[in-house]
């Protein structure tokens, strides 16, 4: 009986933290834009940001100093494709340069005097760009045209050399570009999967800083009491938490995760029910992170400065600008611990690839593992570093009611205010 009542008293305990948590968030219009706002806007500002996702059509100037039937049939191919468009002709470099310098193009290709002709004596004939580098996107796109011309001509140069030996005609290696999930071969297909699994991560973690930050506030007006407080060990505090932040995130999971990549018609390869599960175990350990990491955030101006800092490494460490594989081992350490990097990988294999959730297994697993160590840690830093902190608060009021205001009033420069007459009247 008295086991049956421990685990009634406890379960009551985080339907109350719940209940506290759940209505603390609707009170504070700035977790509110945190939860809820940044999780619904963002994605689409990302997506709109990014596409569309391949460029079309990039002015270029040739420089040919080969004038020769080589260089003529190159500049024609790769005026048909659909990247790169050639606008004009000049004479000599300096004036190609002189059209990029008034934007007139952004890329320069130059052919030298010896192009044909080295090619024909079996040697390497080099074909030279220079791209205007402002924006990525049109370097990537004048590049690979370049690239693939190159390619298509030395396999048909190749093939015309050596077909009377072998007899066959036309190229001897046919090469044939099959994207997987990425069909479009765009950055905004490339990138956004990443953002958008980390504007959730980062939106519940700046949320639930802001709400430790509103506690803390409160505690130094009321001489060291959070009056919204609820009573209950560390575990049901953390629990309770946990389950409101997930209510709140049922619609942003769907909305950014899903109906996103519909829009704006990223990879949809994914199933909505298999990646909801997914997510479970990612935004559990999100929130668990957030409740750690929340004990380095005394006002709400830091939230700003500690998390959204912070942002930008997330993003980096989990591959999405440069791959992960290439990275130093203490860097894919420091990655493994972010819960993003799970959710991410996941959700790309699941989206993109279209992999099941059994085949993603591992990645599942490794979310709970770790949705487990964040919890630990979580508790471990409500039990041992945040309560005591209260508790030092409340005798630090009770020795002198003043002191936590004197603080606040000192940390923000106010000397001034300092004043026993002036503080009172505060």
């Amino acid at each position: 009986m008295e086991e049956q009542k421990e685990r009634r008293s406890w379960l009551t305990s985080v339907a109350q933290v719940f209940s506290r948590e759940f209505k603390m968030v609707l009170r504070d219009e700035a977790v509110i834009i945190f939860f809820i706002v940044l999780s619904l806007v963002y994605p689409p500002l990302y997506s709109l940001i990014y596409n569309t996702e391949t460029v079309h059509n990039e002015p270029v100037v040739v420089v040919d100093d080969s004038r020769s039937a080589l260089s003529r049939e190159f500049t024609r191919k790769l005026d048909a494709t659909s990247s790169v468009w050639i606008k004009d002709h000049a004479t000599n470099m300096e004036q190609a340069r002189d059209m990029m310098a008034r934007k007139q193009c952004y890329g320069i290709v130059y052919f030298p005097d010896d192009f044909e002709r080295s090619i024909h004596q079996g040697e390497h004939g080099h074909v030279t760009l220079y791209c205007d580098m402002s924006v990525m996107m049109r370097y990537k796109a004048m590049l690979t045209a370049l690239t693939d011309v190159q390619m298509e001509m030395c396999t048909q140069l190749q093939g015309d050399k050596t077909a009377h030996i072998i007899n066959m005609s036309g190229g001897i290696v046919e090469s044939k570009q099959v994207p997987l999930g990425n069909t479009a071969m765009g950055i905004a297909s490339a990138v956004l999967p990443f953002i958008l699994v980390f504007v959730l991560q980062q939106g519940m973690i700046m949320g639930i800083s802001m709400l430790h930050a509103g506690s803390m506030g409160r505690r130094r007006r009321n001489q060291g009491i959070d009056r919204y407080e609820v009573r209950a060990l560390p575990g049901a505090t953390i629990l309770g938490r946990t389950i409101a932040h997930l209510v709140f995130y049922v619609i942003p999971v769907v909305f950014a995760l899903y109906i996103i990549p519909l829009i704006f018609k990223f990879p949809v390869n994914g199933n909505l029910l298999e990646i909801l599960i997914m997510a479970f175990p990612f935004l559990m350990a999100s929130s668990f992170f957030g409740q750690a990491v929340r004990v380095f955030v005394n006002n709400r101006e830091g939230v700003f400065l500690i998390i959204a800092f912070t942002s930008v490494y997330f993003v980096f460490l989990v591959g999405a600008s440069w791959p992960q594989f290439l990275m130093a081992p203490y860097w894919k350490t420091l990655a493994s611990i972010i819960p993003g990097y799970w959710g991410a990988t996941a959700y790309i294999r699941m989206q993109v690839m279209g992999a099941s959730l059994a085949q993603v297994d591992n990645l599942f697993g490794a979310m709970w593992v770790l949705a487990a160590v964040w919890f630990v840690i979580a508790y471990l830093i409500e039990l041992l570093v945040l309560r005591p902190r209260y508790r030092a608060m409340q005798l630090k009021a009770e020795l002198d009611p003043d002191a936590l205001r004197k603080q606040v009033l000192y940390e923000q420069g106010d000397d001034d205010l300092l004043n026993p007459e002036i503080l009172h009247e505060e």
